[in-house]
């Protein structure tokens, strides 16, 4: 049928300095938007966010190297290799500067951005992000380990406020992603670049303090991965904590947090 036409035109490959990376290209009119899924995810996961926020943008989603349908062989996985990777994919696809939007590990890297390159950043939007804190949960080590559908399916449902939105389509296709060749140690290598047993062990948002871009902080109340705590450790930032949402609250909540970004980067 059509869908099958439209998801065979959603999306592109770059080939970058990283490698191969698939990335999905939306809008075309205003400034630039670059969406960054965190540890695991794929460019799939702002599925509710990408057609809204092109409204009013040109919006670049993107499968991180080790994820999605991107290259699987990465030295060195971590913040900095993943940052210096998005830094060459804005580089290949001549993106000068953009509006960073990142979930998650996503937020740590766009943090990491607007350290290492700050040309490259009009404004940062992060979403629950790494790099606010020391204290994260159990998921990464647990989903890391999870083998079979019986094991993920708990270790996925701690993602959501709402356990309902897990179901057995997304178990299914996290499955077939860390079943393919690399993957499995490649996310070890990367939870282990990115944490020490129950720490974080990069704050990049300590370092941002003095040299802000403007920044917009979303959180789920009901976040089990990273500690909404953390939302208020960036001062300068503009916090919106949301009620009955966890950690992928960007889904759970996407009407109201693409009100929020399309606010947010509107604000020159």
């Amino acid at each position: 049928g059509d869908d099958e036409g439209e998801q065979g035109a959603k999306y592109e490959i770059a080939e970058t300095p990283a490698g191969r990376l698939r990335y999905a290209k939306r809008g075309g009119e205003g400034d630039t938007v670059l969406l960054i899924h965190g540890f695991g995810g794929d460019l799939d996961n702002w599925l509710f966010n990408i057609d809204a926020l092109a409204e009013t943008a040109t919006v670049y989603a993107l499968d991180l190297p080790g994820h999605g349908q991107s290259v699987k062989s990465v030295a060195k996985p971590g913040l900095q290799s993943l940052t210096s990777a998005l830094a060459g994919f804005m580089d290949t696809l001549s993106i000068a500067s953009a509006h960073l939007v990142g979930h998650s590990m996503g937020g740590g890297i766009a943090m990491r951005m607007a350290l290492d390159h700050p040309e490259k950043v009009k404004s940062l939007t992060l979403i629950a992000p790494l790099g606010l804190g020391t204290e994260i949960g159990p998921y990464v080590g647990d989903f890391t380990a999870a083998q079979g559908r019986k094991d993920l399916k708990p270790v996925l449902e701690t993602l959501f406020a709402d356990k309902s939105l897990v179901s057995r389509q997304l178990v299914e296709d996290v499955l077939k992603y860390k079943r393919l060749d690399g993957v499995d140690r490649y996310l070890k290598e990367l939870r282990n670049g990115l944490f020490d047993e129950q720490r974080q062990r990069e704050a990049p948002g300590q370092k941002l303090a003095d040299r802000l871009p403007p920044t917009l902080v979303i959180w789920g109340k009901e976040d089990q991965v990273i500690p909404a705590a953390h939302a208020v450790k960036l001062p300068g930032a503009r916090v919106h904590v949301l009620d009955n949402a966890g950690h992928m609250v960007f889904m759970e909540k996407a009407g109201e947090v693409n009100a929020l970004i399309k606010k947010h980067i509107a604000a020159k």
